[in-house]
C-alpha cells in the first residue's frame, strides 16, 4: 500500500521477522575470546500508535545441541514511533558453551493500532507430495475394457468391437495422495541469532542509532545474502556437503533437501 513507510530492514539487506507491534532483525553475534559479545539489532514499528505499554526484549544464551539456557539481558526497546528505524548495538556477557542467541520479544498492540508496514510473516504451505511418494495398493495385473475405445473401433468397422487392455505394476490410489504442510509453516517464537567467535571491541553501553525516519533518503540497498555456503574455520568439509546454514539465525538443514530454497525456513532471511 502506498500508505505504509518504507520497509527498510528489508531494502538493506536485514529480512525482518514480526513479533507484536515490531519488526525485528538481529546479525549473528560476535563474541570474542573473554566471552564479551555484542549483539547488532534492527528495529522498525510494524504497527502504530504503539502501545502504552513499554516493549522490550529478552535475551536468551542458548545450545543447538543442548538443553543449556541462560538469560543474558532483558532490555526495554529504543522509540519507534513516527516510522523510525533503529540500529540497536546490545553488550552481552556470552559464555562459550552457548552457540546461539535467541531475542525474544514483548510487544502487544494497541487496542486502536493500525499496519504500518507491510506484514513478514509465513502463512500455511501446503506441499504435494512428489509421485515416487505415492503409496501403491497393489501390485497386481490390473485388466478391464475400454469402452471408450471400443465404441470408437464399432463405428470403424461397421460391427461391433471390444478393446482390452491390461496393466502391469503398482496401481496408485487417489484415495493415498495426502499434502503436508510444510516446515516453513511453523516458526519459533524467537528470533535466533548464530554466535561467531571472533576479535571484538566490546561495549560499555548500550548504543542506539537512527537508520532511517520520514524524509530522510533511504539507506544504500544491500543484495547481500544471509545464508552462506562458504567454509567456515569451525565447519568440516564434509559437514558443507551435507548441510547448508542461515548465518542470520544458525539454522542448519540437509542441502538436499534446501539445495533450491530462497528463504531460510526458520526466520525467513533471503538468501541470494
Amino acid at each position: 500500500m502506498d500508505d505504509f513507510y518504507a520497509d527498510v530492514l528489508d531494502h538493506v539487506g536485514r529480512t525482518p521477522r514480526e513479533f507484536g507491534s515490531v519488526h525485528l532483525h538481529v546479525e549473528p553475534v560476535i563474541r570474542n575470546p573473554l566471552g564479551q559479545a555484542t549483539a547488532v539489532v534492527w528495529l522498525q514499528a510494524a504497527f502504530e500508535p504503539l502501545a502504552t505499554t513499554p516493549s522490550s526484549v529478552l535475551v536468551m544464551g542458548r545450545q543447538k545441541q543442548g538443553s543449556a539456557h541462560r538469560t543474558l539481558g532483558q532490555f526495554p526497546l529504543p522509540p519507534l514511533t513516527g516510522g523510525r528505524v533503529v540500529r540497536w548495538r546490545l553488550p552481552l556477557e556470552l559464555p562459550p558453551e552457548f552457540d546461539e542467541v535467541h531475542f525474544q520479544v514483548e510487544s502487544s498492540l494497541h487496542p486502536n493500532a493500525g499496519r504500518v508496514r507491510p506484514a513478514w510473516k509465513l502463512f500455511d504451505t501446503l506441499e504435494i507430495p512428489k509421485e515416487s511418494d505415492m503409496k501403491a495398493v497393489s501390485s497386481e495385473v490390473s485388466m478391464g475394457i475400454d469402452l471408450g475405445e471400443s465404441l470408437l473401433n464399432t463405428v470403424m468397422s461397421g460391427g461391433l468391437s471390444v478393446t482390452a487392455y491390461m496393466k502391469i505394476g503398482p496401481q496408485v490410489s487417489p484415495g493415498s495422495l495426502a499434502v503436508k504442510r510444510h516446515a516453513a509453516a511453523t516458526l519459533p517464537t524467537a528470533f535466533i541469532a548464530a554466535v561467531v567467535d571472533g576479535p571484538l571491541e566490546p561495549l560499555s553501553d548500550l548504543q542506539c542509532e537512527l537508520v532511517w525516519e520520514p524524509g530522510m533518503a533511504l539507506p544504500a540497498a544491500s543484495a547481500a545474502p544471509s545464508w552462506s555456503t562458504e567454509s567456515t574455520p569451525a565447519m568440516a568439509a564434509h559437514v558443507l556437503k551435507t548441510l547448508r546454514t542461515c548465518y542470520a539465525c544458525g539454522f542448519e538443514g540437509p542441502r538436499e533437501e534446501y539445495e533450491r530454497a530462497t528463504m531460510c525456513p526458520r526466520c525467513d532471511a533471503t538468501w541470494m
